[in-house]
């Protein structure tokens, strides 16, 4: 029996909390302000408190003495979130699927300059023959995600991302720039948990390679090399990476789709790791350079189709 429309919109609103949290994690307190949250993803306080009471009950959040909510524990990419269908339920019922559908189309209007700065909701269900429901929850998961955000007037306006091979390996050389020498920097220190987090995390996609789908990649990959830059504890360049990240994150789903190299990439990813641990950070900075390198040219290749490719998505089931 399908749920409660009110039920579908406080987990959706619970996973694009939760995706918020994961790309600024260093903003959960603001991020958990109930009047903050409704209006950054365009809703009324009440299905935010649905959310963030689903959220306590998963563990995500506590209440503390005062009162107020605190992130207690950041589910890593790849874990089943509130959001997420319940166990027995079939994800493809027709309202989160019509939803992931629309996502996907949206990201590749998105990235193939189809869709103006700021669109209405009606706009956007007339475009593609769909119900404001849908359109609403796809918006949702974009806004966690951070390439959307609530305009006036009841709009929404889509945030500046990279978007051809060209801004791309622009990024690419950036990264080259600031990753490495994020390992070098006197105040690394990469915590044990986290290390041994990553590690399970790649061992885990390499182990799974061809079977994850692009947003799971995505989050798995870039939450690898955030994680690296965010352990320098240089707050130049772990928002600098922050930022990069969100701007990525689309153009990383197609680069995703191709998983030809992610065997390759997450062994890379583990080499890194095990010098890491050894205590080896120039070794470990040579072999993350190698490793950017390595990608480059590929990928920048893979963007060419990129809108086909994010179609595809919008015309499968599920995700992918």
């Amino acid at each position: 029996m399908p749920r409660p429309p009110a039920a579908l919109l406080h987990r959706a609103l619970a996973r694009a909390i939760v995706e918020r949290l994961r790309a600024e994690p260093d903003a959960a307190a603001e991020a958990l302000s109930e009047n903050g949250l409704a209006r950054r993803l365009g809703t009324s306080r009440s299905p935010v408190r649905g959310a963030l009471r689903l959220l306590l009950e998963a563990g995500v959040l506590a209440r503390r003495e005062d009162g107020r909510l605190a992130l207690r524990r950041l589910p890593p990419a790849g874990e089943n979130l509130p959001g997420d269908p319940l166990p027995g339920e079939n994800p493809a019922t027709p309202a989160p699927a019509a939803a992931e559908r629309l996502y996907w189309r949206l990201a590749a209007d998105r990235l193939a300059g189809a869709l103006p700065d700021v669109v209405g909701e009606a706009d956007l269900a007339r475009r593609y023959g769909a119900s404001r429901g849908p359109v609403h929850r796809a918006l949702l998961q974009a806004a966690g995600e951070g390439w959307v955000e609530r305009a006036p007037s009841g709009t929404w306006r889509f945030l500046s991302l990279i978007d051809g091979a060209a801004s791309y390996d622009e990024s690419y050389r950036f990264r080259r720039a600031i990753e490495p020498a994020a390992l070098r920097d006197p105040a690394f220190r990469l915590p044990a948990p986290t290390l041994e987090r990553l590690r399970r995390e790649q061992r885990d996609l390499l182990g799974r390679a061809g079977e994850a789908g692009p947003r799971e990649v995505f989050e798995l990959n870039s939450g690898f090399h955030l994680a690296l830059v965010q352990a320098s504890n240089n707050r130049f360049l772990a928002d600098a990476a922050l930022r990069l990240t969100r701007l990525r994150r689309v153009v990383g789903y197609v680069i995703a789709l191709d998983q030809g190299r992610l065997a390759a990439q997450s062994a890379e990813h583990l080499a890194i790791l095990d010098r890491l641990e050894a205590g080896d950070r120039e070794s470990a900075a040579r072999l993350l350079l190698r490793h950017l390198d390595a990608g480059r040219a590929s990928k920048a290749r893979l963007l060419a189709d990129a809108r086909l490719k994010l179609d595809g998505l919008a015309a499968a089931p599920g995700d992918g």
